[in-house]
């Protein structure tokens, strides 16, 4: 969900109005009072609602269309897994959307490439004939050609991430083992052109940094290429591994304030909006450690698995930990509708033992919240 800043924000719902899109118009002002920020999210989900007796049905839902992927990132799950690749059928998306009714917002992107799902661009489009606001994440690598690029502008996916692990061709592909960093780049500028040309407001392009051993020191390099695109842009997301995992340790780098300083110099200079993920988000607000459990608003966007697993929500992906997820799953969506397993008793249980700040067994290995003793963050 984009943290987009306020003045952004007004834009994405000018672009609503300006192309009608009265369903997304109202979507917009329903989701964003519920993710606006940490503190008043939470409010409302672990104190308000409950003490009114209210357990919202969620707005929110991330579907994973794919696990098929060629590239064997280095510092990615995927490419230590055993579990056997595969696509989501459209059927299986579509009855996994009927049967939650109208999301207000999907996130429609999984461990895998989305372009190797033949029928990527056919789910895009039936959530959006229902409203829903969509954001998709990929890396511009399986475009077949332009018109695919077209298409992806035609569907309209209201906000599209490009995620890439540096700024130069030697960084990015020593990480993404079998890239092609200069296609990459290429298919960004198509996209850019294609979409002035067809005089579209959306999808509106927002670009996710992975931040590592590799690509650190090449994030002021990025945002300069950024600017010199000369378009709209939503946000540029700064991440760092979330989960320094065996595999991907070596990779794992920390970010301190300084380093938070001269990226915001920089893209402040462009005015463009940008998000420091994780590890500096709690020097945005103050703390001193991570904020406690009892805070949290993420387990209301759940993750569903190609598989149909049913997970809190996306912060324990990419710890290469995904049979220990499947087999603590709140339920499989191609066994009985989200409803059901939302109002489970397990769910609820969950959802319990978070407001009384204590940490369910699917969470244990949650990045953004303290699950025990405050820790202190280095800097």
């Amino acid at each position: 969900m984009p943290s987009m800043s306020f003045t952004h924000k007004m834009k994405m719902l000018s672009n609503f109005i300006l192309e009608r899109k009265f369903r997304e118009i109202y979507n917009m002002f329903w989701v964003y009072p519920l993710w606006w920020n940490r503190k008043s999210s939470s409010f409302l989900l672990n104190k308000l609602f409950p003490k009114l007796g209210i357990d919202l049905f969620l707005p929110f839902l991330e579907i994973e269309p794919t696990t098929v992927c060629n590239f064997r990132c280095r510092c990615c799950e995927h490419t230590y897994w055993k579990e056997p690749s595969k696509n989501m059928t459209f059927e299986q998306f579509r009855k996994i959307m009927d049967d939650f009714g109208r999301p207000k917002w999907l996130g429609l992107t999984g461990i895998g490439s989305s372009y190797l799902n033949p029928d990527y661009h056919k789910m895009m489009a039936y959530a959006k004939s229902r409203g829903t606001i969509i954001e998709v994440f990929d890396h511009f690598s399986h475009f077949k050609n332009d018109e695919q690029i077209k298409e992806l502008i035609e569907v309209g996916p209201d906000f599209q991430f490009l995620s890439v692990y540096g700024a130069s061709k030697k960084s990015f592909e020593s990480i993404c083992v079998g890239s092609d960093y200069d296609k990459l780049i290429k298919n960004l500028k198509t996209f850019v052109q294609l979409k002035k040309q067809m005089k579209k407001r959306f999808p509106i392009i927002n670009f996710h940094y992975i931040v590592t051993s590799k690509s650190k020191d090449e994030i002021l390099d990025f945002i300069d290429m950024v600017h010199s695109l000369d378009t709209e842009v939503g946000e540029i997301l700064v991440t760092p591994l979330l989960h320094g995992y065996k595999e991907a340790k070596k990779y794992e780098v920390k970010i301190d304030q300084e380093y938070v300083r001269k990226i915001n110099e920089r893209a402040a200079q462009y005015k463009i909006p940008i998000t420091v993920n994780m590890s500096a988000k709690q020097d945005a607000e103050g703390l001193s450690c991570k904020p406690p459990i009892r805070n949290c608003k993420e387990y209301i966007m759940p993750f569903i698995f190609v598989t149909g697993h049913v997970t809190p929500c996306c912060g324990q992906n990419e710890a290469n930990a995904r049979e220990w997820q499947k087999n603590l799953a709140l339920g499989n969506v191609f066994e009985k509708p989200f409803k059901e397993i939302w109002y489970s008793d397990e769910y609820k249980q969950m959802r319990k033992l978070i407001r009384e700040n204590k940490v369910p067994k699917q969470c244990t290995l949650c990045p953004a919240y303290e699950l025990g003793e405050c820790k202190k963050l280095n800097h």
